[in-house]
């Protein structure tokens, strides 16, 4: 893999789009930004409601797929990026390799997906029915992951998202 990393020959499933940047002052949803500072303990500026469940360092950064997003919206749903919590929306990625163990590089920042993020009852209102346990992983590659951050960095509106590979 390292004359892959040399040579830049990433298939096209493994470079994608920051097309959406989150945050917020606590709870859901989160508010669109242009740029996000994530240090090594997440994103700052923001903040978590329920620090029990949410907001460890091992899910410094919350990820969701726009195609998952878009699926939901074709059955329906009226979820939307930034409502579930995310921080960052990425378009583009082959969503079922990013799993946990995963790296990502997301701008400057180097993140390593640390698990799936369990779907949170305050997202309910986002699904019809409040069947938000269709984003749980068990259902597909459709669910929000955590990461950890092993480089803080900035992140811009826009930026790749590149799926590292194995080392």
């Amino acid at each position: 893999m390292a004359a892959v990393r040399r040579t830049g020959a990433f298939g096209k499933s493994d470079i994608g789009t920051a097309s959406g940047l989150f945050l917020g002052g606590g709870g859901v949803p989160k508010q669109r930004v242009e740029s996000l500072d994530v240090a090594h303990d997440g994103v700052v500026g923001d903040r978590q409601a329920n620090r029990i469940h949410h907001g460890r360092p091992w899910q410094a950064l919350c990820l969701w797929s726009t195609e998952a997003v878009d699926h939901f919206r074709a059955e329906g749903h009226p979820v939307a990026p930034g409502l579930a919590g995310e921080n960052v929306s990425v378009t583009g990625l082959a969503w079922e390799r990013v799993r946990p163990g995963a790296q990502l590089r997301i701008g400057d920042v180097l993140a390593e997906v640390s698990s799936y993020a369990i779907p949170c009852q305050k997202n309910a209102r986002w699904f019809l029915d409040g069947r938000f346990d269709v984003m749980h992983y068990r259902h597909g590659p459709r669910s929000r992951v955590y990461a950890t951050v092993l480089e803080p960095g900035a992140v811009m509106a826009g930026a790749p998202v590149l799926l590292e590979p194995d080392a």
